[in-house]
């Protein structure tokens, strides 16, 4: 059977901050804590403020890869000091998996909660105005380096320090970074929404191709 563990090595939650030019409300400026208790819709004390595309049971908690920023400095080194865990408005950051090893459904015991990965995370522009560079959306999607989303199977405490190991792994299950060379193939031929594989065991059923 297929295995990994890993550990936690940072908590992150956050409050509603200004963002870019319009001084939008967002919650990806995050704060570390030691500990937080995570629900079935996100960790308490973290705010997600447009309810349509973070946050909710199918993206109740983010989680990015720590090596994922060695990638991002090496890409643009002259931000360099502003790629540090936290930074990109991750709820976890851990060290021990990464995209091309974690894959759709995965079902993960990090901590005393259960939770399973539902789908990639898709950056938007806040991503690029959060560190000031456009190309940091359009790179995280095209190196497949973006994390991802876990729906929660079972509430618990989540602390930094604490270990995640994986649990069961579904039948015919594609990794996370693989989705996003199935998503740009078919943005690249135009196809039509209904064309994405939504048939990829444990894909959020809100991960479309629009």
């Amino acid at each position: 059977m297929v295995s990994y563990e890993g550990v936690v090595s940072g908590v992150y939650i956050g409050q509603p901050q200004g963002l870019g030019p319009n001084n939008t409300a967002s919650g990806i400026y995050k704060q570390a804590v030691s500990d937080s208790f995570l629900t079935n819709t996100g960790l308490k004390g973290d705010v997600q403020v447009d309810k349509r595309v973070h946050g909710g049971p199918e993206k109740a908690l983010y989680h990015f890869p720590a090596d994922n920023y060695k990638v991002l400095r090496q890409a643009l080194g002259h931000l360099e000091e502003v790629f540090v865990p936290g930074s990109i408005g991750e709820n976890i950051s851990a060290e021990g998996i990464i995209d091309s090893q974690a894959h759709i459904g995965d079902i993960i015991r990090m901590g005393d909660a259960l939770v399973q990965i539902s789908q990639p995370r898709r950056p938007c522009w806040k991503v690029n105005h959060k560190y000031g560079n456009g190309h940091i959306a359009p790179l995280l999607m095209s190196q497949a380096i973006s994390g991802w989303y876990y729906r929660v199977l079972e509430e618990g405490g989540i602390a930094t320090g604490d270990s995640f190991q994986l649990q069961e792994r579904l039948d015919n299950s594609v990794p996370v970074a693989k989705v996003w060379s199935i998503f740009l193939e078919k943005l690249k031929s135009r196809m039509p929404p209904e064309a994405f594989n939504t048939d990829i065991p444990g894909l959020s059923s809100e991960w479309q191709f629009d």
